[in-house]
């Protein structure tokens, strides 16, 4: 069971990195296609904008869960490493209890966001619904959810491709 689990926490980290590669990459042509029409052809992209911050949010959203499955977010570990090894594995614990009361934080609200916004609509773009932007939140925050369950039920992941 815990074998499964793991593997399916993969499979969602993987997508995650996988949106996030996506939005970044898109984000960076979209951008780069706004000034060469701006400045090249003295026109507007008026849909650039907000489809860059479209995917700058799913970038910002899914990207943090994967780098929190990964371990890879930005810490301070200074106090950590100046008490006994003893204390480590609760330190740990409360900040792994910390990251779940946080997801839930987002799943709950976040999920009120999307449908307070769902109706809301970019002027230059129409086809984009705010609530779809915010939608990640909670999304994210469910996945960051599942990842701390998995790191606390059966240790920090071994993620492919890092040699461990």
């Amino acid at each position: 069971m815990r074998a499964s689990y793991v593997r399916l926490m993969g499979a969602l980290y993987w997508g995650c990195m996988a949106i996030a590669g996506v939005a970044i990459v898109l984000m960076t042509l979209i951008i780069a296609w706004s000034v060469l029409v701006r400045y090249g052809f003295e026109t507007g992209a008026f849909w650039a904008e907000p489809v860059a911050i479209f995917l700058a949010v799913q970038l910002t959203f899914f990207g943090a869960a994967a780098c929190y499955r990964a371990n890879a977010h930005i810490s301070i570990d200074t106090i950590v490493r100046a008490l006994p090894d003893s204390a480590h594995r609760p330190l740990e614990l409360l900040v792994d209890l910390l990251m779940a009361a946080i997801s839930l934080f987002m799943v709950v609200y976040g999920a009120r966001l999307v449908a307070t916004t769902w109706s809301q609509v970019y002027p230059e773009f129409e086809l984009l619904r705010v609530g779809l932007v915010y939608g990640s939140i909670p999304v994210s925050g469910l996945l960051i959810l599942l990842f701390v369950i998995e790191r606390v039920l059966c240790g920090p992941p071994q993620i492919a491709g890092e040699g461990a």
